[in-house]
This record gives C-alpha cells, sequence and structure tokens, in this order.
C-alpha cells in the first residue's frame, strides 16, 4: 500500500467523523450527499467523479422521510464510501452498485447505535441531569454518541479505503461490461426516481401544474437553469400569496 493512498484514507476517516458529528450536533447539512461527494472526490483527486457520485446518492435519497422511530437507510456513510470507490476504480457505474447496500448496512449500525445510545447512555444521562452533573451530561449526551460515530462509520471508511481500494479494483475488473452498461443506463433513471419520491411526499394533486409549466419552459422552450429558477421563484410566490389570500378569506368568512 502506497503512502498517498494511507494518508486519503485518514483524511476520510476525520471528514467522515466531522461529518456525522454536524448531523447528530451542529446541523449545518454538510453531511448531505451532495456536499460530501465533491469533498471525497477532492481528497481522492477526482472532483468530477465525487461531485457526480453526490448528485446520484442525493437523488437516491430525495424524498427519504423520517417517520416516528424509523430509520431510512444511511446516506452520509452510503456517498462517502461510494465516492471513495468509484474515484479508486475511476468509473460512477461502482457508486451505483455500491450506494445502496452501504446505505442499508450503515443503516443497521445506526439502529445499533440508538439502541445502545438510548438504553444505556439515555439512563446515565437522566441520571446527570438530576445531579446537575455538567461533566456527566457531556460524556453522556456529546462524547459518548461521538465515540460511537467514529467506531461504527469513521473507523470503517478507513479500514475498506485502506485495505479494500485493491479489493474493489480487482473485483470492478472482472465485472462483465454488459452489467456495467445496465448500471449506467439505471444510473440515468435515478433522477426521476428521486424526482417522484420528491412529489410523493409533497402535496402534489395541487402542484402539478407548476411541474407542467417547468417542463415545458426546459424542454420545449429550451430556457436555462437560470431562467427556470427565476420561473420557479414567481410560482412559489403566487402559490404563496394565493394561499394568504385564501386563508385570509376562510378567517374572515
Amino acid at each position: 500500500m502506497d503512502s498517498g493512498l494511507l494518508v486519503q484514507a485518514l483524511v476520510l476517516t476525520l471528514v467522515t467523523w466531522l461529518m456525522f458529528f454536524d448531523k447528530y450536533c451542529t446541523q449545518f447539512f454538510t453531511y448531505r450527499p451532495v456536499v460530501i461527494g465533491p469533498i471525497v472526490g477532492l481528497i481522492m483527486g477526482n472532483f468530477e467523479i465525487g461531485l457526480q457520485v453526490g448528485c446520484i446518492v442525493e437523488l437516491m435519497f430525495l424524498g427519504q422521510v423520517f417517520v416516528g422511530t424509523a430509520l431510512p437507510p444511511e446516506e452520509t456513510f452510503s456517498t462517502i464510501l461510494a465516492a471513495a470507490f468509484a474515484c479508486i476504480a475511476n468509473s460512477t457505474e461502482v457508486a451505483l452498485a455500491t450506494a445502496l447496500p452501504l446505505a442499508v448496512l450503515a443503516q443497521m449500525g445506526m439502529y445499533f447505535r440508538n439502541m445502545v445510545l438510548c438504553v444505556w447512555t439515555g439512563h446515565r444521562l437522566e441520571a446527570a441531569v438530576e445531579r446537575h452533573d455538567l461533566r456527566g451530561i457531556t460524556m453522556n449526551c456529546l462524547v459518548l454518541p461521538n465515540v460511537f460515530n467514529f467506531v461504527l462509520f469513521a473507523l470503517p471508511v478507513f479500514l475498506a479505503v485502506y485495505f479494500g481500494a485493491d479489493l474493489v479494483q480487482s473485483i470492478i475488473n472482472v465485472i462483465p461490461q454488459s452489467i456495467i452498461t445496465g448500471l449506467a443506463v439505471g444510473g440515468n433513471m435515478i433522477g426521476a426516481v428521486g424526482l417522484s419520491l420528491l412529489m410523493k411526499s409533497i402535496n402534489f394533486s395541487k402542484m402539478w401544474y407548476f411541474f407542467l409549466i417547468g417542463f415545458f419552459f426546459a424542454s420545449y422552450l429550451g430556457i436555462g437553469n437560470i431562467g427556470i429558477t427565476v420561473l420557479a421563484i414567481i410560482c412559489v410566490a403566487v402559490a404563496f400569496y394565493s394561499d394568504r389570500e385564501r386563508d385570509e378569506q376562510v378567517a374572515v368568512g
């Protein structure tokens, strides 16, 4: 193993821990795939592939919603490893093949983490609060959860990138080209799947005409991203003021 890969694995380990710290503590949303992917690409020396993987995985989980105690597949861990493997293999198809299985695997780790924290540190935290023990509160509320994040997510990233790079490359080399092509075709459909999931999570039945307007302007009139963004802002403003006016009429009536 070369020293360059060792440095990359160590930096990715630190980045992984920081992303999970942000996810459960600071909430700056740097843990989103579209942000993590380019960062991993920079670290691994291939920003373009990192950005592509980040966008692909972001679309995969675009419409995911937390319901009660149910946890969706873990997109942060998935993006970091999928982007790293894709950069090593110089192929975004690798990300398509590994992203979802990694997300499900990390989801199991998250369930284990939450179970242990709720049963073990939860009671210790309650006792520390009753004693007004600031050190105990900090230990059980901040330190121990982040230790779990490091052991369950950051450390596996180091092991997978440093010791698994050659293995990943050898697996990619023996995958038939037909499968790689199929994954590429499937990847082109992910955007539509993510958008469909997002539509399902909102009240699309009352907003379908906005989607139709945007589709018409983009596909048939050839308006670019800036024009579509301006159009979207106008549509949001119209919908907002229409809803407010209707609510005021209902309140008066």
